[in-house]
């Protein structure tokens, strides 16, 4: 099985949306309740972000709630740093807690933000855990050797690159390591960063991470695989040379922002079949299906 994208797609545009917003895009995933979930990003009238819940029994046919569930005024003492709104979440279920870490944007440039919930009803936040600038950030499910481990993506002059650290509390964060870097001259050039939260395989931690590469005044976004060593995962056992899902469709070339995939949500079903939810052009979500052992044979 390779990737197939959904004949239907999208699956959610701004019509399915019961309140104004400009657009609905770069979800999470899980599984909650023998539901599929998606925390969707939704932009506001006003340019700013929130998030809105849409709840699916096949993964497919997907309802959005009448209002969203969390919004920049729902951080307390941390409002300040989301003041310009919260963006693309990766979701991890740790030891019975669902995680979400997303970019909270501000005058003080983009962080990472921490936020858990036991129930997507209720939220409680810690608070950036980057410094600026740093987003597209993911948390391994597990911990290994005694440590929780996060990948993110640091921004400093013209680094565009992806670094791992560890901590014992998920708040503070300490022996940051680096790990991969834009391939020069190839489709990722530009910047590369984790889209999708790891997934633990026989052969290594698995995840899609997206690739830029820009043309004259624009960019395009792909997407690819990384695999992570399971037990040393600051070690890149493999990733796709090649792009696994590129902006093809008119959905994917024409939106908000031309020639984007974009993913940072996915959800394996129990045959290990595996449902990859990604927005086209930063306008909508679209969904993709494919298996871990196809993603595990594109990784070299």
């Amino acid at each position: 099985m390779e990737i197939i994208k959904y004949k239907k797609n999208p699956i959610l545009t701004v019509k399915d949306v019961s309140f104004k917003v400009n657009s609905i895009f770069n979800p999470g995933a899980v599984k909650f309740n023998n539901e599929y979930l998606l925390v969707c990003r939704v932009e506001m009238p006003n340019g700013r972000s929130s998030f809105v819940l849409a709840k699916s029994k096949d993964g497919i046919n997907f309802k959005v709630d009448a209002k969203p569930c969390l919004m920049p005024k729902d951080h307390g003492e941390y409002q300040k740093y989301v003041e310009w709104g919260i963006e693309d979440t990766r979701i991890s279920k740790i030891d019975g807690k669902y995680y979400l870490t997303y970019t909270g944007y501000s005058q003080y440039m983009p962080v990472v933000i921490l936020t858990s919930t036991d129930d997507f009803k209720k939220y409680k936040t810690y608070g950036p855990i980057s410094v600026p600038s740093n987003k597209d950030c993911a948390l391994l499910p597990e911990k290994i050797n005694g440590y929780y481990w996060k990948v993110d993506r640091p921004t400093a002059d013209n680094r565009r690159d992806i670094w791992i650290s560890r901590s014992t509390d998920m708040v503070h964060w300490g022996n940051y390591q680096f790990l991969i870097a834009p391939q020069a001259g190839t489709w990722e050039a530009d910047k590369i960063g984790i889209s999708t939260p790891f997934i633990k395989t026989q052969e290594g931690w698995l995840a899609l991470y997206h690739g830029v590469r820009g043309f004259g005044i624009t960019s395009i976004y792909k997407l690819g695989v990384l695999l992570l060593d399971l037990e040393k995962p600051w070690i890149v056992k493999a990733k796709s040379p090649d792009p696994i899902l590129a902006p093809e469709e008119e959905y994917e070339r024409v939106g908000d922002v031309s020639n984007v995939v974009f993913s940072n949500g996915w959800i394996v079903d129990d045959d290990d079949t595996i449902k990859i939810y990604y927005s086209g052009a930063d306008t909508n979500i679209c969904l993709a299906e494919t298996s871990i052992n196809y993603l595990l044979s594109v990784c070299k």
